[in-house]
């Protein structure tokens, strides 16, 4: 039917350009941190007042995840609208800024809205695709289109003035806003709310009538009910109920481990880190300054790397994806360690390790950085799954923003050798772990991972066999 894939188009068109508006939310900060330190628009703003404006996108990011847990009451739809509403108010108060209060106000406000848009994205997204194309938009969304965005801004921020850039930007957030209204409602929340009857048509309309589908929306349905029949005799109905219940369970707390060490991953990588503040580092590394060129090559870096990531999940499966280019990348950073200890001062060194850096940002965006996201949007079991995302939410911005701070702290210290030579050993030990915990999930549903981690077994059909389906609460 020519009209299934147009609801799936709408959705993930709809999703992607709300990740391109999240890039563009760090570039515009960029050239508007810059203009404020020079003071070119006589508002005399003091050097701790810029580092609240820096730190206000990612600091009230984890209250937006607490948001999203919306989602779970009034379905996927409603909150992109909100959230993005809020996105096009902050930059209509950034345009208008006259003071620091001004500037807090759309910051808090962006924060919020910026961290309920990135976890609905990674929420959403496996929800409106099938198993074998998941991955790939997952990455499309979570990686690809926030670098077109971050690039785009840092392009624009460059030519116009950053009240201007703030005017440009509501364009691409009027999609999140107006779009969603015309999607149809996420099959697996109807399902999960026991409307199958919606849950049915929605997901025809998403994926089709084909045999492989069929069967995957009549898994999603059989599995749904009998979780609803379990919870009726457990007195479980309740998200709260489902919650506490949870929190006594193995598998709960095996996912809550496997995020922490995804979660230190990511923070180790130093990814977020770096885009803030990829020019003084590289300026430090080079001795010369040259912001616009340092910007061009950092965004063409993580093009490269997020279009590469594209091709390598298409090809080979995620386990392999993430654990070749994860193990690289560490190689990578430990020999950048040593030629910065060994080779300090030698003026040839100094673009081998530029371009060790580059070798590592580009692998860690092809591999890792969005490969660990998509894997979030997948492990968590339904019916919690919104206040997993704000716990791993939580835990994210915690190792980011202490990593923000200790990276400066530790690069005084110990400098950047150091402490290169310590993310890879954190990589390194969360590589590990998750190696051991982590099933593949490619190509397969949402359903049969959920049953994985429950009980150990991919087969949902065995998993709703009588001695196992107390073990899918």
């Amino acid at each position: 039917s020519c009209i299934e894939p147009v609801f799936q188009a709408l959705m993930l068109g709809s999703l992607s350009s709300i990740a391109v508006s999240n890039g563009f939310l760090f570039a515009q900060t960029t050239g508007m941190l810059k203009s404020l330190q020079r003071n070119d628009d006589g508002l005399n703003l003091t050097e701790s007042d810029i580092l609240w404006i820096t730190s206000g996108l990612t600091m009230y990011g984890f209250l937006g995840f607490g948001l999203a847990t919306l989602s779970d009451r009034v379905g996927r739809r409603w909150p992109l609208m909100i959230s993005s509403v809020a996105i096009v108010v902050q930059w209509i108060i950034l345009y208008k800024a006259q003071n620091i209060y001004h500037f807090m106000l759309s910051r808090i406000i962006a924060g919020i809205a910026f961290g309920a848009r990135f976890c609905l994205n990674i929420l959403v997204t496996p929800e409106y695709t099938s198993p074998k194309t998941r991955v790939f938009f997952l990455n499309i969304i979570t990686s690809v289109s926030p670098a077109i965005g971050t690039g785009l801004g840092h392009y624009l921020g460059n030519i116009f003035h950053w009240r201007t850039v703030a005017l440009i930007s509501i364009f691409p957030t009027l999609f999140g806003v107006i779009v969603p209204y015309f999607c149809v409602e996420s099959p697996h929340w109807l399902a999960s709310r026991g409307r199958f009857q919606e849950c049915e048509e929605s997901f025809r309309k998403i994926h089709g009538n084909s045999l492989k589908s069929e069967s995957e929306l009549q898994h999603l349905i059989k599995m749904e009910k009998c979780k609803l029949r379990q919870a009726e005799i457990t007195n479980t109905r309740t998200s709260k109920a489902k919650l506490c219940l949870a929190l006594k369970k193995k598998y709960f707390w095996n996912l809550i481990l496997l995020s922490f060490f995804m979660s230190s991953y990511i923070a180790a990588t130093g990814r977020v880190a770096f885009a803030i503040l990829a020019t003084n580092i590289l300026e430090d590394m080079t001795g010369t300054p040259n912001i616009v060129l340092y910007n061009v090559l950092v965004d063409i870096f993580i093009l490269v790397g997020t279009s590469l990531s594209c091709v390598l999940v298409r090809k080979m499966t995620i386990r392999n994806v993430l654990f070749s280019t994860g193990f690289m990348g560490n190689a990578v950073l430990v020999i950048l360690s040593a030629c910065l200890h060994f080779g300090a001062g030698v003026e040839n060194l100094r673009w081998v390790n530029v371009s060790l850096l580059a070798v590592y940002f580009i692998l860690m965006e092809a591999g890792p950085s969005p490969v660990l996201e998509a894997l979030l949007g997948e492990i968590f079991p339904l019916e919690i799954k919104v206040y997993c995302m704000f716990l791993v939410g939580v835990m994210i911005s915690a190792f980011v923003s202490s990593a923000l701070i200790v990276f400066s702290i530790l690069a005084k210290a110990i400098g950047y050798s150091g402490t290169f030579l310590l993310n890879a050993v954190i990589m390194s030990t969360s590589l590990v772990f998750i190696k051991f915990k982590l099933p593949e999930t490619k190509g397969r549903t949402l359903q049969e991972i959920e049953a994985f981690f429950k009980t150990n077994i991919f087969d949902i059909d065995e998993a709703l066999n009588d001695e196992k389906k107390n073990m899918l609460l």
